[in-house]
């Protein structure tokens, strides 16, 4: 797939991204086509209308294929909202005999016993990912293969989601006349757009900060330990001020992205915005620092609840990397002194992508993290499509598996 250009499309809250990508020699990415358009049919990362999704995904992908020339018929989707969770699961399998080297299958068979656990009857795998090896009980193996030993285990990273919501992602593009080629959660997403192998390798997080919801991906000795999605953004902000200032939503968007900072902390007393209230014929004077300490309140807030998913994690002390702040959200000034002051310890800076291509400046944005990092992700790598683990019936799950870990085909 490297030598390949690759369409993909975040689907988020506020906007449908579409973009087009191949890989440099180097490992990079070039892009061709960035685009996005406006979306009403998702709320909080998940269909609601069928019919407005798929009016958004047949706009960006058009608008695409206008920039490009490129004939886009199969995507990579992202999949998001909180319906989405994680866990780690080990799996083990004996090498007989234990004189051979240990090969492809057993890799795959493995992973696959480490699958086994049935989700419920309303959910279903989406991606599982290998985090760690071990081989005889020595652990942080990376390339299994050609190794000898008695005993391979596997640390799977797997992630499920609602079945209802998944098909409806498929049938939004599908009814747009596209194929999906793979699904990707959009928190892992991200984490592949603006984080590096060092952050991965040394532990981080990245924190993306969408209008519906914020995803959260922790990475730990290269791999992803953990991936959430909280159901709120952003677009929480827009509609505490709308509410509490009695506002239209779009007027609530102008100050916000106007007038607003994360934190009142130092704002200047006498200095005020006019606010269009609804039923109002005039404009509303408003003191700054009281609009600042709307969205001060629930952007701290949302650092709370990042700070509580790291702390889960047990992984707060080993985050070299640190915090790694991205998505449209991420853009309101004031947001990483937020997230300084809630993760204490914790390293946070704000992230872009960085690509090459003749629509690197569209897609080198902080809200075009996940597209990038769909791209990333899937040119990066090679698929193996597994069979049912043993016990598991109609579950054929795509699994990404490194080509530092299976090796080239030979």
């Amino acid at each position: 797939m490297n030598d390949t250009l690759i369409s993909v499309l975040d689907l988020g809250t506020a906007k449908v991204a579409a973009l087009l990508a191949e890989a440099t020699d180097e490992g990079g990415i070039v892009v061709r086509g960035a685009v996005s358009v406006q979306c009403r049919g998702l709320a909080r990362g998940v269909p609601t209308s069928l019919e407005e999704t798929t009016i958004a995904i047949d706009a960006a992908v058009r608008r695409l294929r206008q920039a490009t020339g490129a004939p886009v018929e199969k995507v990579i989707v992202s999949l998001n909202g909180s319906h989405l969770e994680s866990e780690n699961k080990q799996g083990f399998v004996p090498i007989y005999p234990k004189t051979r080297p240990i090969g492809r299958e057993d890799v795959l068979h493995v992973v696959n016993h480490s699958r086994q656990v049935v989700p419920a009857p309303d959910r279903e795998q989406v991606l599982a990912l290998p985090r760690e090896f071990r081989v005889d009980g020595q652990r942080g193996v990376t390339k299994p293969i050609g190794m000898c030993g008695g005993r391979l285990e596997v640390v799977t990273h797997i992630v499920t989601g609602q079945t209802a919501h998944l098909q409806n992602v498929e049938k939004a593009v599908s009814m747009a006349g596209l194929g999906v080629i793979q699904t990707i959660p959009a928190p892992i997403a991200a984490g592949y757009g603006v984080a590096d192998a060092n952050a991965m390798n040394g532990g981080c997080v990245v924190v993306d900060l969408g209008a519906g919801t914020t995803g959260i991906a922790i990475f730990n000795g290269g791999a992803i330990a953990g991936t959430v999605v909280l159901p709120i953004g952003a677009g929480t902000v827009t509609s505490d001020i709308a509410k509490l200032l009695r506002t239209s939503p779009e007027e609530a968007e102008r100050v916000k992205l106007a007038f607003g900072c994360a934190t009142a902390e130092g704002l200047v007393e006498d200095e005020g915005v006019e606010v269009h209230q609804i039923g109002q014929p005039q404009p509303r004077y408003l003191p700054r620092k009281v609009l600042c300490e709307i969205i001060e309140s629930r952007m701290r807030e949302i650092a709370q609840l990042v700070r509580a998913q790291i702390d889960r994690s047990g992984l707060m002390g080993q985050l070299a990397g640190g915090v790694i702040l991205t998505g449209g959200g991420s853009l309101l000034p004031g947001t990483v002194d937020i997230f300084r002051q809630e993760l204490r310890g914790a390293g946070v800076r704000l992230a872009v992508p960085c690509t090459e291509g003749p629509a690197s400046v569209a897609a080198n944005r902080a809200e075009m993290a996940t597209a990038v990092g769909l791209a990333a992700y899937v040119l990066g790598a090679e698929e193996d499509e597994l069979e049912p683990a043993s016990g598991i019936e109609h579950l054929k799950v795509k699994l990404r598996s490194l080509k530092a870990i299976f090796g080239p085909r030979g």
